[in-house]
């Protein structure tokens, strides 16, 4: 049987700025850039490994950064038809030339954010309480820049796993994982057939620039793997597609 209650607490505030060029002179884009912080004292349920509470019966001692607390984010989206053929500003005439060079449309995606937070933990049931196994935190636990890597994120030896049958005190969510760039990227081209029928040719490459976009660190202080990261999202993938529009 599955039992779900009203109970928990999050807030959540942010700062939002958006830049947007409506489309003229061959070219549009929008520019969004988000600075937030989210905190709750509840996990998302099946989604977030360690988020559970340490003592189901005081979720104040869950309380922390949201799962999905991304503190910056900015995405920008843009169309470009390229100035060259029949009717545009270079090479504008028709004929073979235009049928090569001209109505070429080139668009882009790019996005960024912050670090998603995770959690340590420990394994094996050593508290005993019903709840989440946490650690005990005898230091920062973060890393500067310059020392962290995927085999080595974040300071293990900030944390000890805590004594049988006591609660560790580390918080949740107090570490972040690391942030995200990707680049999307198309290039298209229509051919007239008559006046309401053409034929698009697209090449599209997402994550363009092929730049990883690693997955949290392990954070089980007694398990495998502590502090490395073993998984990333998907590398550059290209396609090629054509299409008859009526």
């Amino acid at each position: 049987m599955t039992r779900q209650q009203p109970i928990g607490t999050s807030s959540y505030n942010a700062f939002v700025w958006k830049l947007e060029k409506r489309f003229s002179k061959g070219l549009s884009f929008l520019s969004s850039f988000t600075w937030a912080h989210g905190i709750d004292n509840v996990g998302e349920q099946g989604n977030a490994t360690g988020y559970g509470p340490v003592n189901p019966w005081n979720l104040i001692l869950n309380r922390g950064n949201s799962y999905s607390d991304v503190r910056r984010q900015w995405g920008m989206n843009a169309t470009y038809e390229l100035p060259f053929g029949k009717g545009k500003q270079l090479l504008n005439r028709g004929g073979v030339l235009n049928a090569v060079l001209g109505g070429w449309q080139l668009a882009g995606l790019v996005s960024m954010r912050s670090g998603l937070p995770f959690t340590v933990t420990t394994s094996g049931g050593l508290t005993n309480a019903g709840g989440q196994d946490r650690p005990n935190r005898i230091g920062d636990g973060s890393l500067d820049s310059s020392q962290r890597n995927i085999d080595h994120w974040f300071d293990t030896t900030a944390f000890r796993v805590q004594p049988q049958y006591t609660y560790g005190n580390a918080g949740r969510g107090i570490l972040f994982g690391p942030g995200m760039k990707n680049l999307d990227l198309s290039l298209s081209k229509s051919f007239a057939i008559t006046e309401s029928k053409y034929l698009q040719f697209r090449a599209e490459s997402f994550n363009f620039t092929n730049t990883p976009a690693f997955d949290k660190p392990g954070a089980t202080l007694n398990g495998l793997g502590v502090g490395q990261i073993t998984s990333a999202g998907d590398p550059r993938r290209i396609q090629f597609g054509l299409k008859f529009v009526m």
